[in-house]
């Protein structure tokens, strides 16, 4: 399947479908590495390169998965991003790395805060799946709080990023209904590699990372890779001052958000013969934040530690088979404490706990109350959930005639929350049996065609089948793409049954379904040193059963909103490479998102997104200069009763640049300063309400329940122009 998508692919990811982030960072990688790629890696690490796939970006090969290889080849957008984007980017989380350079992406929370989510093409949470290495990152819920994945990830050992674009359940499973994030991480390859950096910056950030690859037997059958992280920052300010309930002030919530992550981990290979390697990874990530909100929280310390195991066997039977069978297990775990301020609700006033002084009625007496299951030490309950899951699949081709891709998925979880939470223990087990038919026509074996369903089998639901399909036609330097098909998200562990003061499940939730649709048209051609890609595109969305939350109400409850929730979009993107010297990439994402008969834009969905992406490297290869410019559109929250209030904190203007320094005979030691918001715009990364109910005026009843006043917004302010200064040296 390998060789078949290489020699089909290359022209088509020549004219762009495989989009710059990959191109631009690729000039920077091979600059560096053209001269000592065989030195450095060795020969097995050039033969394991040759059991993934290689696709052409502008002319320069870019390593990918087969799998995205192959759905490329049969329609769908893919872009990739690989590591050297990444470093040349210098972000210090994963969310920034993707917030400037996955076309189209949008962040839900800040990435600055210990929390964010990754979101596709006017999609929410729930519609864009991000995988670590197979493993998905979906949050299933567990009683506390949501635990979100995607903070786990180390940009400094990510290989590459692979981003699939429209409905990509298939092979995924739920929750890929607009797109898939799929990170793979750097792996041992049978040689001897080294890699060391660190990084300091503004807001007290200090970061060291490394790994090592060495084999464990002279021929390098088995090698082994050690890695690991150490990341402190105490975070730009998120929250504004002034934004604080007066009684939470007073409590103690204006406070510093600093987040510690460290990640450890061990990967193994055993290569017995060069078509057959079996791999096994291990890590524990913990990460350490806080996130006291200006209406509630006087403290609210976040700690998360989320341990993976994941393994593969991959076997290359012949030219025509071939087989993958992969599996994981995770267990990630929140424990964290929340304080809210207590207020005298005494008329004729209180007596301070702590002091013994007088407090007037309406005031913050003193002492800060934890809410239930959230307090200290053994009164702060763990709340997470355990997933287990399997993937076999099997590609076999008959030369010109099909290739078929089939396989089966098995995916439990449960909550694994402390048992004083009402949630329960029962497995939720999804079984689905999937097959993608890939014919050649006799008449036009340029033309490919994807044909392909899958069926998934649970207790929860019965039985949910859907489908896919898949186009890609060449035109000389054009080239005509689509692809479609349909998902669901099931619901969650505490959307089903929660049970706190504030909030409560409903156990009759339905699924949610997706049905969506991808096109395009591109260009690619070369003229000399100069080569040119575009592609205009649309995706066409639509979202029913969507699972939702009430607000205002006590307690709030989750329910499927009846109205469909329509998804429109447009896509422009051009590429322009001159040498090996510059390129450029501009993209733009239209996204219009609204219920069914509203004209408002949906929640925390920008209208449209402009991208770029410019780099320039010197002739010899030691200078290094990057600039990646972002602008927003409008983005709306609302909140209040009703949903009567509604905020744009859209339409700003950021940009992030890089200038590095590569020193040594082969380049090896790499200087970058980074200057993150270079124009130091003020700007919101979201937008929320809260409300009054801890202030004096509410509590003495100058501010009504639910009337003017009690409901308020505030921003999740962007990071001020800041710097950042890093060495890395790999040998």
């Amino acid at each position: 399947m390998t060789n078949i998508a290489t020699r089909s692919l290359a022209g088509f990811l020549m004219a762009g479908c495989i989009s710059v982030p990959a191109m631009a960072a690729d000039l920077a990688s091979k600059a560096g590495e053209d001269d000592v790629t065989a030195e450095a890696r060795g020969d097995d690490a050039a033969a394991d390169e040759q059991s993934e796939a290689e696709i052409l970006v502008t002319g320069k090969a870019v390593r990918s998965s087969p799998l995205a290889a192959g759905v490329a080849e049969y329609g769908n957008a893919v872009q990739i991003v690989d590591s050297a984007a990444i470093e040349a980017s210098g972000a210090t989380n994963f969310a920034e790395a993707v917030q400037f350079l996955v076309k189209g992406a949008n962040i839900g929370y800040s990435p600055d805060e210990g929390e964010y989510t990754i979101r596709l093409d006017g999609g929410g949470d729930r519609d864009t799946l991000v995988v670590l290495d197979g493993v998905p990152l979906y949050d299933r819920g567990p009683a506390l709080e949501e635990i979100w994945g995607a903070t786990t990830i180390d940009p400094h050992m990510i290989d590459r990023v692979e981003v699939f674009r429209g409905g990509n359940s298939l092979f995924f499973g739920s929750n890929g209904g607009i797109g898939v994030v799929s990170v793979v991480t750097k792996k041992p390859d049978g040689g001897k590699r080294f890699e060391f950096g660190a990084n300091v910056g503004s807001f007290g950030t200090r970061d060291i990372w490394g790994n090592v690859s060495f084999p464990l037997d002279t021929d390098g059958r088995h090698s082994i890779m050690i890695y690991g992280t150490a990341q402190h920052t105490d975070n730009p300010r998120i929250f504004n001052p002034a934004d604080f309930v007066d009684n939470v002030a007073a409590g103690g919530g204006i406070q510093e958000f600093p987040t510690d992550r460290d990640n450890v981990g061990v990967k193994y290979l055993w290569k017995p013969d060069d078509r057959t390697e079996f791999r096994v990874n291990g890590q524990f990530t913990q990460i350490q934040f806080h996130d006291p909100f200006p209406d509630t929280n006087t403290y609210s310390p976040n700690t998360v530690k989320y341990p993976i195991v994941d393994a593969s066997f991959v076997r290359t039977w012949s030219e025509r088979l071939t087989t993958e069978v992969s599996a994981y297990w995770s267990n990630p775990q929140l424990s964290n404490t929340e304080t809210f301020p207590e207020v005298c609700m005494i008329k004729t006033g209180c007596v301070s706990p702590s002091t013994g002084q007088a407090i007037a009625w309406g005031k913050y007496t003193g002492r800060n109350i934890a809410f239930p299951n959230q307090g200290f030490g053994p009164d702060s309950k763990k709340s997470g959930f355990r997933e287990l899951g399997g993937n076999a699949r099997a590609t076999f081709t008959i030369p010109n005639a099909i290739e078929v891709v089939g396989g089966v998925q098995i995916v439990s979880y449960k909550d694994d929350s402390d048992p004083v939470f009402p949630v329960g223990n029962e497995a939720t087990t999804i079984t689905g049996l999937y097959a993608d038919f890939r014919p050649v026509l006799p008449f036009s074996p340029a033309t490919r065609i994807s044909l392909a369903v899958r069926t998934d089998f649970a207790d929860s639901f019965g039985s949910k089948t859907i489908w896919k399909f898949g186009l890609r036609q060449p035109i000389g330097d054009f080239y005509l793409r689509a692809n479609g098909g349909t998902s669901y998200s099931t619901p969650k562990n505490n959307e089903l049954h929660a049970e706190s003061a504030t909030t409560v499940g409903n156990p009759d939730l339905k699924t949610e379904e997706t049905e969506t649709y991808n096109v395009g048209i591109g260009y690619g051609a070369g003229f000399g040193a100069v080569r040119v890609n575009a592609e205009i595109g649309g995706f066409h969305t639509d979202i029913t059963n969507r699972i939702q939350s009430t607000s205002g109400l006590t307690p709030n409850t989750f329910f499927n909103n009846d109205r469909i929730t329509q998804i429109r979009g447009l896509t422009a993107e051009l590429d322009v490479a001159i040498g090996s010297q510059f390129a450029a990439n501009v993209s733009y994402t239209k996204q219009q998102a609204r219920l069914d008969g509203s004209k408002l834009q949906i929640n925390e969905t920008p209208e449209y997104i402009v991208q770029g992406n410019f780099a320039w490297h010197s002739s010899d290869r030691h200078f290094h200069v990057n600039l990646m410019p972002r602008y927003q559109g409008p983005e709306y929250a609302t909140g209040g009763v009703n949903a009567a209030l509604r905020t744009n904190f859209g339409n700003y203007f950021v940009a992030n640049a890089s200038i590095a320094y590569w020193a040594g005979a082969e380049r090896q030691h790499r200087f970058q300063l980074r200057i993150a918001n270079l124009f130091d715009a003020d700007y919101a990364e979201r937008w929320a309400y809260g409300n009054t109910r801890f202030s004096e005026a509410f509590v003495t009843g100058q501010i009504k329940l639910n009337g003017p006043g009690y409901f308020y917004g505030y921003p999740f302010e962007g990071k001020p122009r800041s710097y950042y200064l890093s060495y890395m040296t790999q040998f």
